[in-house]
């Protein structure tokens, strides 16, 4: 592989400079970081993948290395062996939105609203959480600053009914078209929706190899001229674009309204970016029959477009042949003369990536083994997504077995869980029991002792009274001994006229009724 550049002195047409116009939408950038979760999932079903122009990286380089290809006449850019043209259906896969077959862009106007108003609403819905709402002002939003960029700071009416018409692609594929048409050789800047034109771009470019790793070394025109038709990345089998818009009307391509002017385009060209095989070269009715005006310039020539998408015509496997992505040798060489008449706008240089060898066309042809070297490719991308899927396979089969594994001890700890509570149940139950039998003999014992308590403190309540009693008695007693000692002893000594007969009389005691 050759990563050295070497530049091959020829005759080069001349270059023009030119800028690119891009409006500031931090402030929409910051509020929908607010679009997240099930949020989000809800705003692309519905509005599609437009929030990724908000953060899509332009490098303004590449465009502008881009547009020294555009080729007016056939509406496409035309590189040393190969031509690329942005179409419908790939638009359609970038923003997943569809294309709706009817006329593309209703009427418009200069009325709308300042940005500021519509930022005040929608960083108010956030507080109240009315999602529904706040992603129709911030979709509403992105279609006035990012798809349809038209006054600064401003939303216009032309993009409120691009909004509610829900068909934007035609109007961004004719508003492409139109801007570099128009800009082409001149000086002024770009506009449109420019992170979806780069986007398209860079989707048929090398992802690996010397193209990526020279990105510091080489500019953009040096990089781009190391590329041949063998090194772009022609067609994505996840798109899975069955069915292409080719002409509408009695136009024998497909004309398109922007909201500057209209501009027609060749879908024939672009039949291998779809994923169909390029046979021959074009016709010339299919290629230079051309429409482009100013918006309100030709009236008439407007209402005749806007009849033809009335009568859309789509081809698909049946009348292009199979999906195919290759160029035969006829279109190779019709390209490669049209360079000769137009010339390149920067000198040869030697091819980025190896290339297949020449083969002689005497014994096999150029195309066959184009095609043979494309389905090699193809073969090594199915077996790379083979891999791929192999991988997921295993890591889903690992999910699964770690989810048994997760369910079996969940299961083991609700079967532990459940005999845990069982025992436990158990274990209170036997508690209780033993509990209920020490409080009743507890209660029984406690009984017995207030019982014997009662009858002891009945008898030491009798002891008391009859010690009290005795207490009192002694008392008197006591008193009665002390009031006989103190009193004289004819008072307390008996008179004796009664006769007694007792033992010792004779003793000097009186007896009878004979003493006084």
């Amino acid at each position: 592989m050759a990563n050295n550049v070497t530049v091959t002195k020829e005759v080069t047409r001349r270059t023009f400079t030119c800028s690119f116009f891009r409006e500031d939408i931090t402030p929409l950038i910051r509020l929908s970081t607010s679009v997240t979760g099930q949020n989000l999932d809800e705003f692309r079903k519905t509005y599609g993948h437009i929030l990724h122009m908000l953060t899509s990286r332009v490098d303004e380089w590449a465009l502008y290395t881009l547009l020294q290809f555009y080729d007016p006449e056939l509406r496409c850019f035309t590189f040393p062996d190969y031509q690329l043209a942005p179409t419908l259906e790939e638009y359609a896969d970038i923003l997943k939105i569809k294309v709706q077959h009817r006329i593309p862009f209703p009427n418009g106007g200069t009325h709308g609203f300042y940005v500021k108003f519509l930022m005040r609403k929608a960083d108010a819905l956030v507080i109240e959480k009315k999602w529904k709402e706040f992603n129709a002002l911030l979709a509403v939003m992105t279609y006035g600053l990012v798809l349809f960029p038209n006054i600064p700071n401003f939303v216009d009416l032309t993009a409120i009914c691009l909004f509610m018409d829900q068909n934007p692609v035609p109007t961004l594929l004719a508003d492409t078209y139109y801007a570099v048409h128009s800009r082409y050789g001149t000086k002024g800047a770009v506009g449109g929706c420019l992170p979806l034109l780069y986007e398209w771009f860079t989707s048929h470019l090398p992802k690996s190899g010397p193209f990526v790793t020279t990105k510091d070394s080489q500019k953009w025109p040096q990089r781009i001229m190391g590329l041949t038709a063998n090194d772009i990345v022609w067609y994505h089998l996840g798109k899975g674009i069955e069915e292409v818009i080719t002409r509408c009307g009695s136009f024998n391509n497909v004309p398109l309204i922007g909201t500057k002017g209209v501009i027609n385009y060749n879908p024939r060209l672009a039949l291998r970016q779809l994923g169909f095989a390029l046979k021959d070269k074009p016709l010339d009715k299919e290629i230079f029959e051309s429409v482009c005006f100013k918006k309100g310039a030709d009236p008439e020539g407007l209402e005749k477009v806007r009849s033809a998408w009335n009568s859309i015509h789509t081809d698909d496997r049946t009348s292009l042949g199979g999906k195919n992505a290759i160029a035969k040798q006829a279109y190779t060489d019709w390209v490669k003369d049209r360079v000769k008449k137009r010339l390149l706008p920067f000198p040869k240089v030697k091819p980025l990536y190896e290339q297949p060898p020449e083969v002689l066309t005497a014994t096999v042809p150029a195309e066959d083994y184009t095609q043979v070297h494309v389905e090699n490719i193809r073969l090594r991308e199915k077996r790379e997504d083979a891999k791929i899927e192999y991988f997921l396979v295993n890591q889903k089969r690992a999910e699964l077995a770690h989810e048994i594994i997760k369910k079996a001890i969940k299961e083991a700890e609700e079967k532990l869980k459940q005999k845990y509570r069982e025992d436990l149940k158990a274990c209170k139950l036997q508690l209780e029991k033993e509990t209920k039998y020490q409080l009743k003999t507890m209660k029984k014992k406690l009984e017995d002792e207030i019982t014997q308590r009662i009858a002891v403190e009945t008898q030491l309540k009798g002891s008391h009274l009859r010690s009290a009693r005795l207490t009192e008695e002694n008392v008197k007693l006591r008193d009665q001994m002390e009031s006989m000692e103190n009193a004289p002893e004819k008072d307390y000594l008996p008179e004796c006229n009664d006769e007694y007969n007792v033992e010792g009389a004779g003793d000097g005691v009186c007896y009878g009724n004979s003493c006084e």
